[in-house]
């Protein structure tokens, strides 16, 4: 796996050149549909045009493949944003976080690929 091609994406994103970090990404393979990185930078594009709920499954379903506290973050934003300020804040807080995404999911079918 390339991950030079993840860096650019994500440098496209840090300079605000969506359309083309959206094309990019776009023609990433299915070796790269497991990866957290690259699921973070897809929800990130989401999250930039505004999609909140499939940006919201796509973090869900980094976290399967691997915790990382800029997915978590990310999904505090969303859901501040939302207006689900009690879930923002439980995610924000690494003590609380777990529970209320195994929570989360449990309520939303099709996202946990594990048994929890």
């Amino acid at each position: 796996m390339n991950r030079d091609k993840l860096k650019n994406i994500e440098k496209l994103i840090g300079n605000k050149k969506i359309d083309l970090a959206q094309i990019e990404i776009s023609k990433l393979g299915p070796e790269f549909f497991k990866d957290s990185e690259y699921l973070y930078l897809r929800s990130k594009i989401f999250f930039i045009n505004k999609l909140y709920y499939i940006a919201l499954d796509t973090l869900l379903i980094a976290l399967e493949f691997e915790e990382n506290e800029k997915v978590y973050n990310l999904i505090s934003k969303i859901y501040g944003i939302l207006g689900n300020k009690e879930l923002s804040k439980k995610v924000a807080n690494p003590e609380l976080r777990l529970n209320a995404i195994v929570s989360l999911k449990s309520e939303l079918t099709g996202i946990s690929q594990k048994e929890n």
